[in-house]
Formats: C-alpha cells, structure tokens, sequence
C-alpha cells in the first residue's frame, strides 16, 4: 500500500514539474538571440531605434550616414540627461552639405556627445545603433525619407554575442576617427 501511495506521489510531483516546465517555455521563455527584421513600408523604424535607446542603461554607441531625425536626436539627448555614455561617427560630406544634419550634430556635441567624422576621401556608410542590450542595423538612415519613403529594413536584435561584434566595430570606429 505505502508503494502505490509513493508511485502516486511521485508521478503527481512529475506531472507539476513538467506543467511548470511548459508554462515557462510556453508564457516566458524568449530566446537570448532573438532578432526582428521590419521594413519601412510596415513599421516605423525610428520608433524601434528610439525604444532601443531608451531601453538601454550604460551606453549608446551609432553611426549613421544621414542623420536628420530630431525624434532619435531626442531619445540621445535623453539618455546623455540619464547618465549614459552616447557616442556616435556620421559621414563628413553628409554633415557638411545638409545643413539640418549639421545643427542636429551641433546640438548634440554641445550637449557634451561627441560625434565624429571620417577623415579619409571615401564615405562613411554605417547606419548602426548598438547599446549594452541590442543593435540595430540595415539600410535604415535616419530621416524622413527612410522612414516614410524610401525602400528600407531594419534589423534589430538582442543576441548578446552579435551584438558584442557591433559594439567592437563601433569602437574601433570610434578610436580611429575619434581618438578615443
């Protein structure tokens, strides 16, 4: 009798451990390396850089060709005032040449974030966002025309060893353009 009240003991604690099992994986669980590809024409890709900004809590690192957004301006600014560390690299011609990319790059420098320029004769193509907890990478330059115009994609993700290779590029970048 002790061993049929065992046996069913044993197979109601097996049966509890397995539903808890499933409800984790079920309701909880998301992979470490999820990723998410939006295009443009579906989604709004500077609502998704401007979450991951705001999402992060050491630091925001970009580059990007053109850079006309004050929305994303905002969101930087905004976690420079949260005490993050925001360093970005945007193209010496593009700055040079639109002006609203010019004063949007101003504002920020003068808000004590540092944004480089390349210094050789060929372009500086990235459009990267990469923060202690995602990055964020495609066709995607951050204007008007890529958001609501233009043919672009965006990929985002949180995979912690992709986005440590962005993180390792951005400050190379940094050190070469930047002297950091």
């Amino acid at each position: 009798m002790k061993n049929k009240k065992d046996l069913i003991y044993t197979t109601i604690i097996i049966f509890l451990i397995a539903l808890t099992v499933q409800f984790y994986y079920t309701y909880q669980y998301q992979p470490a390396h999820q990723i998410q590809v939006y295009y443009n024409q579906e989604h709004a890709l500077n609502d998704e850089i401007v979450k991951e900004i705001r999402d992060a809590d050491k630091f925001v690192y970009f580059g990007v060709y053109t850079f006309t957004r004050s929305d994303i301006q905002q969101a930087l600014l905004a976690a420079k005032y949260r005490g993050l560390k925001v360093v970005g690299i945007t193209d010496r011609d593009q700055y040079n040449k639109i002006d609203s990319q010019k004063k949007l790059i101003n504002e920020l420098r003068e808000s004590d974030i540092p944004v480089f320029t390349q210094d050789h004769m060929a372009i500086m193509h990235l459009k990267v966002l990469v923060t202690d907890k995602a990055y964020a990478s495609g066709s995607f330059n951050w204007t008007a025309a890529a958001t609501n115009l233009n043919d672009e994609v965006l990929e985002v993700g949180h995979d912690q060893k992709i986005r440590q290779q962005y993180q390792n590029i951005m400050e190379e970048i940094f050190k070469r353009y930047g002297k950091m």
